[in-house]
């Protein structure tokens, strides 16, 4: 097999999960840390609902500063 030519490094766009990850700490984050097991639907549902509504809270928290 021949070796690899690298022609240019490709530099992190925002669609790279760096770029997300960086994207996502500076927008307030998402779903808290960890494992969820749910009885059912609508629990994980209202869970989503919350961390959905704080992250809009902290989200207009930081545009009115």
């Amino acid at each position: 097999m021949p070796p690899t030519r690298v022609i240019g490094k490709r530099q992190e766009s925002p669609g790279d999960r760096g770029g997300l990850d960086a994207l996502v700490l500076k927008l307030g984050g998402g779903a808290k840390k960890g494992i969820f097991r749910h009885k059912n639907a609508e629990e994980a549902n209202r869970d989503w609902d919350q961390w959905l509504s704080e992250r809009v809270q902290r989200r207009m928290a930081m545009l009115s500063e």
